[in-house]
């Protein structure tokens, strides 16, 4: 009589131990999958950052939009994440306390495009001010 008792026993060990096994294997997928998408998320600011910083740097400005595929500028065509980044360049027309009209101000705006998991296209952009004649001697 006592064998039916240990075969439960069994049972129910084998059935608890495979609970806890599927909600590990569950949070370890949890896990990578947030650790894929801070990654992504890293990688897209990067490369914000990095048009934002070549727009900024360029010594005299443009008005117009410019749009240049990551791999033209990585050189990489093997790139793992690939898309697109625009830049807009347009002026601003901003007054200071006086109400006086402040010249050359120019807004610069970074949007990159890429296809997300799904392969629906995704953005992300960043922009910014910058006074036309900063870099200029």
């Amino acid at each position: 009589m006592r064998t039916g008792y240990v075969l439960m026993e069994c049972i129910i060990a084998f059935g608890l131990f495979a609970a806890v096994a599927v909600s590990l294997v569950e949070a370890l997928y949890m896990t990578s999958q947030a650790a894929v998408t801070i990654r992504d998320e890293m990688r897209i600011e990067q490369i914000l950052r990095s048009a934002m910083t070549d727009a900024l740097s360029q010594p005299t400005l443009e008005e117009g939009t410019k749009t240049i595929d990551l791999t033209e500028l990585t050189g990489d065509e093997k790139s793992e994440f690939p898309g697109q980044i625009e830049t807009i360049i347009e002026p601003l027309e901003l007054e200071n306390e006086d109400g006086q009209l402040l010249q050359s101000m120019f807004r610069i705006e970074v949007i990159f495009y890429w296809r997300g998991v799904s392969g629906e296209w995704q953005q992300q952009s960043a922009e910014t001010w910058r006074y036309a004649n900063l870099y200029r001697p």
